[in-house]
């Protein structure tokens, strides 16, 4: 019974917001099992979002908002004809 070779303990990723994240995993299993903001982006709106701030893994997947709406845009020309109250 022997252990196989777990190529990458840790790496990081870069959130949807532009933070860096280091993600720590065992050395042995080779699971994540910590996730730390190793670089905030200036760009970043996330006030959780802080240097050397664990996240939790649900940060790191991709944002999909409640409202599909949400995401799209409104051409210019469109928005004069929108109806606030909707």
């Amino acid at each position: 019974m022997g252990i196989g070779v777990i190529a990458a303990m840790s790496y990081t990723v870069t959130l949807g917001c532009g933070c860096r994240v280091y993600v720590a995993c065992h050395p042995q299993t080779g699971l994540a099992h910590t996730r730390i903001i190793e670089t905030r982006s200036p760009e970043c709106a996330v006030r959780s979002h802080a240097v050397g701030v664990r996240i939790p893994v649900w940060e790191l997947l991709p944002y999909e908002p409640d409202d599909p709406r949400a995401g799209r845009r409104i051409p210019p020309y469109r928005r004069a004809c929108e109806d606030p109250d909707r």
